[in-house]
């Protein structure tokens, strides 16, 4: 994916054509026009494809389903593409690259970078979803100076980095038009920045890029992922959460500070919106506030109910009865 325009979430499908013309006209509309690339089937197989496209000023990513395919970066598709980008592909199926004189099998959910300035050649053998992600080369220049050495380096899905990356990428795949561009901006850096943490991933003499925004961004977002699982054990510690995503707790309080929260803050937030949903549910009707309380990973009745009061400005026993009230009118 290499298009790097400001415009928000396209979807593109070939469902509502009939099968002769789906390869034709994804091949023209997508291919051609959208992400220059020349796509062929791999194998006799009636082709589909389904995918999303969002550009950022700054980025560009892409998830697309599709039947056994080939896509190839000729040297006429890069000469109508100006812009020269780093892209970092990932599929749920072995996919085959070639680029440089280089060939190799990426195992499913590895991810590969690929020069989006170069001829490329990536083929799978069997239904795939493929994400991919571009981003400039010349802002990569900072953070990464030897970035074009990065064509064909292989990342293994277990690397933390890569986690952290695709962690980000699936918060911005709702990304739509009412999304101010000063969040297209800051998401673009963020990509930029975690780009250039997993390419560092691969040279571990290099330092990590831990205190830049998008690795912040995509740490913080982890972090609150794992509080979520945990979130109704009463003895869930920032410790615990800290060893899990295998970082110091000192770092943990920063990342929350750097939202003007801490990570009890967090927590105590979060078990009561659980709490608040739960009361106001029918099938919690016959539970006791206790029960629900505990529930949510509370330990202590008489603080749960002045937390809920001194948030909501209600008791849990007020709000229940507003919320059936409310239900039934």
């Amino acid at each position: 994916m290499n298009r790097l325009t400001s415009q928000p979430s396209q979807y593109f499908s070939t469902a509502s054509l009939p099968v002769a013309d789906r390869l034709p006209v994804w091949r023209e509309v997508f291919g051609q026009k959208v992400v220059y690339l020349d796509i062929e089937p791999a194998k006799s197989v009636p082709f589909h494809a389904d995918g999303t496209l969002c550009a950022l000023p700054g980025a560009a990513f892409s998830s697309v389903s599709a039947t056994p395919i080939r896509v190839s970066r000729t040297q006429n598709l890069i000469a109508k593409d100006k812009a020269d980008t780093l892209i970092v592909v990932i599929a749920d199926t072995p996919l085959k690259a070639i680029q440089g004189g280089k060939e190799k099998v990426v195992d499913a959910g590895d991810a590969i970078f690929v020069r989006g300035g170069e001829c490329s050649t990536l083929a799978t053998e069997r239904e795939t979803r493929v994400t991919s992600i571009a981003v400039p080369i010349d802002s990569l220049v900072p953070l990464m100076p030897r970035v074009e050495d990065l064509s064909m380096t292989v990342i293994s899905r277990q690397c933390d980095a890569l986690g952290l990356f695709l962690g980000y990428v699936d918060l911005l795949r709702d990304w739509r038009e009412t999304v101010s561009t000063e969040f297209g901006h800051m998401a673009a850096n963020h990509l930029q920045d975690l780009v250039a943490a997993l390419g560092r991933a691969g040279e571990p003499r290099i330092a990590p890029l831990e205190d830049r925004p998008g690795v912040r961004a995509a740490r913080l977002r982890g972090l609150k992922a794992a509080i979520e699982k945990a979130l109704c054990e009463p003895n869930l510690s920032l410790h615990d959460i800290a060893a899990g995503s295998g970082i110091s707790p000192r770092y943990v309080r920063k990342l929350f500070q750097d939202e003007q929260t801490t990570f009890s803050g967090f927590v105590l937030g979060r078990r009561l919106d659980r709490a608040r949903r739960l009361l106001g549910q029918p099938e919690h009707a016959a539970s006791t506030i206790a029960a629900i309380a505990y529930a949510c990973g509370f330990g202590d009745l008489s603080y749960f109910n002045r937390a809920f009061r001194r948030c909501y400005g209600m008791t849990p026993s007020e709000h229940r009865e507003d919320a059936w009230r409310n239900r039934w009118r």
